[in-house]
């Protein structure tokens, strides 16, 4: 399938054969800011768009799904906000097909995944400093400028980045957002991603005059990161929605002058990565990152 390096049966044979020792975390990254993580038998994906986005002239897809949503069994699903690339009504509809998937999303966002068809039951709403341990999974929410950061429970326009815990993996998700104090202040606070997924889309005049929220400029992004000290990073919401897109070379040349030695990835959709943690170190959720000592597989 044009774009994608791996897609359709092959990428789900993929994912539900990978066998994962605790020292490894597998990644997919399956466009804009969706991934999908496998840690040990736990999937889970964030933000995925495994359905059609349509504007008045049609598709504002740069290209097809990997796969039906409903071919997808993931354990826990989470959206970062309410917008459609993130929160994608069929995409959610058909990974509630499977019994066994529970969702979590924004406080703001619960009267939305209720319109969506998501059981009740099933659906668990977090807002900032909401920490949840859900099966191989901990989850820490924090608040994300999208545009402004809003902590009202009952606004719809709730934005969240999330920290997820894998064993030892930390990874933090920054969903869409500018970066503030208050954000910063926060990421500071949280321990060293092993792994930082960062939205690089930007913000300009034309695409505000369309409406379009902006996020992190490619190099602040890469400031952002060298700052954190993230053992490794990949770019997001670059990719996906025509009109809104960005080379994420501009992320990896800005973050090459920062730091020569910072890591970082540019994975093909639907590509595998294997992180595998540090076994030298004492903190071993610290990735060995670069190569060569082959801390990211394909």
């Amino acid at each position: 399938m044009e774009h994608w390096h791996r897609s359709g049966q092959a990428l789900l044979n993929e994912i539900s054969s990978t066998r994962l020792p605790a020292s490894q975390l597998a990644v997919w990254a399956i466009g804009q800011c969706g991934f999908i993580f496998k840690y040990e038998d736990t999937v889970v994906c964030i933000d995925p768009v495994l359905s059609d986005l349509t504007g008045p002239s049609g598709s504002r897809r740069c290209y097809p799904a990997p796969f039906a949503p409903e071919a997808l069994r993931a354990d826990l699903v989470l959206c970062t906000h309410g917008h459609a690339d993130h929160m994608a009504k069929d995409t959610l509809r058909g990974l509630a097909r499977h019994p066994a998937a529970r969702f979590v999303l924004p406080a703001g966002c619960s009267a939305l995944a209720t319109e969506y068809g998501i059981p009740a039951d099933r659906i668990t709403t977090v807002q900032e400093g909401s920490i949840l341990p859900l099966g191989g999974v901990t989850v820490r929410a924090f608040s994300a400028a999208h545009p402004e950061h809003i902590l009202d429970a009952g606004d719809p326009g709730m934005a969240l980045g999330y920290q997820l815990t894998f064993g030892g993996f930390t990874v933090v998700h920054l969903g869409d957002t500018y970066l503030t104090p208050h954000l910063y202040e926060t990421l500071q606070a949280l321990p060293r991603p092993d792994l930082l997924l960062a939205p690089i889309n930007g913000q300009d005049f034309f695409r505000t005059q369309r409406n379009c929220i902006g996020n992190l400029e490619a190099e602040e992004a890469a400031q952002l990161a060298v700052r954190l000290g993230a053992a490794c990073t990949i770019p997001t919401h670059y990719d996906m929605v025509q009109g809104n897109t960005v080379d994420p070379l501009r992320f990896a040349a800005a973050l090459r002058q920062l730091d020569p030695a910072a890591c970082f990835a540019l994975p093909a959709l639907g590509e595998r990565l294997l992180f595998q943690a540090d076994a030298g170190r004492k903190d071993s959720s610290v990735f060995s990152c670069p190569p060569p000592s082959s801390s990211i597989q394909r």
